[in-house]
């Protein structure tokens, strides 16, 4: 009886170790990898690495779980964008709806912690720096093919997909789309596919040449000014919440 006693405990312990071990999982293109220990990046994307001529430039990881503080803050740029829609909507209906078309669009994206590590599976395998091993939690890495195209949002009439451009400056974008009554003219965030975030002048009296990298985002910011205070926030805040989007 104290035999089979002891041995039921042995099992049950092995069988919490293991579980407790499982503690990595990482979701690749809506297909889930679990592991039962700290996997190296090399190896996580092992299995996938091959299957198509993926874009490496514009992998990349996020920790889920972990959104909290994003959350919030979308909810603050929702309610910012409100205040506006409603400010304008009776003497100004042509801003308004550029204005609610933002908003929709930003609560509809889907949020999550990006990490700044750089996703690269020949690099990882040649380079131990570039091979760090994943620390427990759950994650969601993104990979897809070169898209040869950028997305262009914010004070303009519409988000829309326009055409990446070789070799062409960032003002090139912006100067062919309609843009809202309360667009800054002299900027705009280029959300690099690669996790960077530069701010790039486009008027003509600062321009300096800018490249935009294929799957990228343009931000084209709000003016600020004394009588509205509240764009230079909104303008940080977006940002923040475009860098951590899950483009699929």
């Amino acid at each position: 009886m104290i035999k089979r006693t002891i041995f039921y405990i042995t099992l049950l312990s092995a069988i919490t170790l293991n579980t407790a071990m499982a503690s990595v999982t990482v979701e690749i293109n809506q297909q889930q990898y679990k592991f039962d220990h700290s996997p190296s990046v090399a190896e996580v994307l092992a299995p996938v690495a091959m299957q198509q001529n993926w874009y490496w430039p514009a992998t990349a990881l996020f920790e889920i779980g972990k959104s909290t503080q994003l959350e919030e803050t979308r909810q603050l740029v929702v309610d910012t964008l409100t205040r506006l829609i409603k400010r304008h909507q009776k003497s100004q209906p042509e801003t308004s709806s550029p204005l609610t078309n933002l908003r929709d669009s930003i609560a509809n994206w889907r949020l999550a912690s990006r990490l700044p590590t750089k996703i690269d599976y020949d690099l990882a395998r040649l380079l131990p720096a570039q091979n760090p091993q994943m620390p427990a939690g759950n994650y969601l890495l993104t990979l897809a093919p070169r898209k040869n195209s950028v997305q262009l949002f914010g004070a303009v009439n519409r988000t829309s997909n326009v055409p990446h451009l070789a070799h062409t400056d960032v003002s090139e974008y912006v100067a062919k789309q309609v843009k809202s009554d309360l667009a800054n003219n002299d900027y705009v965030v280029i959300l690099q596919a690669d996790g960077r975030i530069i701010n790039a002048p486009v008027a003509y009296w600062n321009r300096n040449h800018q490249e935009v990298m294929p799957s990228s985002q343009l931000f084209v910011p709000f003016k600020e000014t004394l009588f509205s205070p509240e764009f230079a926030l909104l303008n940080q805040q977006i940002t923040t919440l475009a860098l951590h989007r899950v483009q699929s």
